[in-house]
């Protein structure tokens, strides 16, 4: 009997490590997973989400006023009633943009992109605009060969002619055909 003893307090003994290890690892994926704060929808007549964060890229959807979202991060775009900030909403499904003047948030969000910056050099002559669009503001003209900092990238435009966007450093958006970059550039949203 004292051999089966034994045999219990080893299947004892493993099932607690098994237990703790498996505790541990569900702690620790907590720990690792994202957090997004939550906010409340404050537009009257809803809150229309963009594919990008540009008044001018396409709808992708209406958030009623009220409604709960959850935040993945935060970028700057085209300026609505002054402010240039925009929020990624966390969804499925295409991109959801909506202007940070609207929605009223519990804790502030993280910035979009990675911690780390990519370098790139213009390969023409080219518009650095407020938002991911040629319709937003340009707030400047950069010259063929220009080196700047790239922190992500998002797209925006039709689906026939949909343009990849680059965001620098600098809050400006730049068209990825007027630029070559020294590595992959993540897509902007929570690093």
């Amino acid at each position: 009997m004292q051999f089966r003893h034994r045999r219990t307090r080893a299947a004892g003994l493993t099932a607690a490590l098994l237990g703790t290890a498996a505790l541990s690892l569900t702690l620790t994926g907590q720990a690792e997973a994202k957090t997004f704060p939550h906010g409340i929808v404050k537009a009257d007549g809803g809150l229309v989400a963009h594919q990008a964060p540009s008044t001018h890229a396409p709808l992708t959807y209406t958030f009623q006023d009220g409604a709960e979202v959850a935040v993945d991060c935060a970028t700057k775009g085209t300026r609505v009633s002054g402010n240039p900030d925009w929020y990624l909403i966390s969804a499925e499904g295409d991109a959801k943009w909506v202007s940070a003047r609207y929605v009223d948030l519990e804790a502030e969000p993280r910035h979009c992109g990675p911690d780390l910056s990519v370098a790139a050099t213009t390969t023409k002559s080219t518009g650095a605009y407020e938002g991911p669009s040629t319709a937003d503001r340009r707030r400047t003209t950069l010259a063929k060969g220009t080196t700047t900092e790239i922190l992500c990238y998002t797209d925006s435009g039709p689906t026939a002619k949909t343009t990849r966007w680059l965001l620098t450093t600098e809050a400006q958006w730049i068209p990825s055909t007027a630029l070559k970059t020294s590595g992959e550039v993540e897509f902007c949203q929570q690093g």
